[in-house]
């Protein structure tokens, strides 16, 4: 082979490691896992009634992820893909009636172990949401647009996307009324019909928006 056929193929040869090292460096920077959504419970929001004030409680969504690798070669002894740090859960919300709310993030903690499963209890709900309107939520339904971020150990951004469904209980307002409470003679008091019938003894509701100062208990 003569001098200038040897400095040309080595000329080819390195600007081919050239081009695998650039390839190589390319795949280095994304991410060699994979975050998937497993199961996930979505409890109610349940709704008490007190003084006429409708209260929320909001209990915890829990949910299951897999950590897997994103192909073949991510999971070899050379390239060992990495575990999965969970950070933020972003919901947007289409209501039942249209009503528009804003976008909401919530932190959300845990570790997916690489080729392992693991499970997190987080939020996607809050006083925002079940405020919006009017009227407020209760007794409606959403439609929940979820994205889950994480980061894998080695630093690289992850996410997933999937969908769920939120039903907000229905808090009916009891209007007042006067309460003949029977415990003595002409007693009375203003109370919602439900807390009236509560005392028992001979306590009779006169009526919804009735009031002890115009009504006369025997």
């Amino acid at each position: 082979m003569s001098k200038f056929t040897k400095i040309l193929a080595g000329t080819i040869v390195l600007a081919t490691a050239g081009w695998f090292a650039g390839c190589n460096g390319t795949i280095d920077q994304e991410p060699n896992v994979v975050l998937e959504v497993a199961t996930m419970t979505i409890p109610p929001v349940t709704t008490a009634t007190s003084g006429g004030i409708c209260t929320y409680t909001i209990s915890n969504t829990t949910a299951t992820f897999n950590n897997k690798p994103k192909n073949s070669v991510a999971g070899t002894s050379t390239a060992p893909f990495n575990d999965i740090v969970l950070q933020q859960l972003v919901v947007g919300y289409v209501w039942d009636d249209a009503a528009v709310t804003p976008v909401q993030a919530y932190p959300i903690s845990g570790t997916i172990p690489a080729g392992g499963t693991n499970s997190s209890a987080f939020s996607v709900a809050n006083n925002t949401v079940l405020s919006s309107g009017p009227p407020a939520r209760d007794g409606h339904t959403a439609n929940m647009a979820m994205t889950f971020y994480g980061t894998t150990v080695a630093g690289e951004a992850v996410s997933v996307a999937t969908g769920g469904q939120l039903t907000v209980n229905s808090c009916t307002t009891e209007s007042f009324g006067a309460c003949c409470t029977g415990v003595s003679a002409g007693a009375c008091s203003d109370l919602t019909q439900t807390n009236c019938n509560a005392l028992g003894g001979g306590a009779v509701f006169q009526g919804n928006n009735t009031q002890c100062i115009t009504t006369v208990c025997p």
